[in-house]
């Protein structure tokens, strides 16, 4: 099984709550499991493969896991090491540009401040 984790710098709330909004984004069709993974079912690079996408409480951040349960049929192992990877990028790209890029570019108008 393919794997790749990432720690991020983020509380585990907001990990968790990337997961669903990246994947709702792609289309994707998923489900939280008792051990509270998320399977997902989803295109990356015009495949559709079956993930598992985790997180974990880590002492500086949260761990994230994604593996893949089922690539789809004939993709190369250098393919499925692509896949995984691209979703975990796009995970933590999203919470970069929520957290960090957007809070950065927004500059209220003090003129109709409340």
């Amino acid at each position: 099984m393919r794997q790749v984790k990432r720690l991020l710098p983020y509380v585990r709330r907001y990990v968790q709550m990337a997961v669903y909004d990246v994947l709702d984004a792609e289309g994707a069709e998923y489900r939280k499991e008792e051990s509270g993974a998320v399977v997902a079912r989803l295109s990356v690079y015009g495949n559709v493969s079956t993930f598992s996408l985790s997180t974990e409480i880590q002492d500086v951040g949260t761990g994230l896991t994604v593996s893949m349960r089922e690539p789809c049929p004939g993709l190369s192992v250098q393919g499925e090491e692509r896949a995984v990877t691209a979703v975990a990028d796009k995970v933590a790209q999203y919470l970069e540009n929520e957290l960090l890029i957007n809070r950065r570019c927004f500059v209220p108008d003090r003129h109709y401040a409340v």
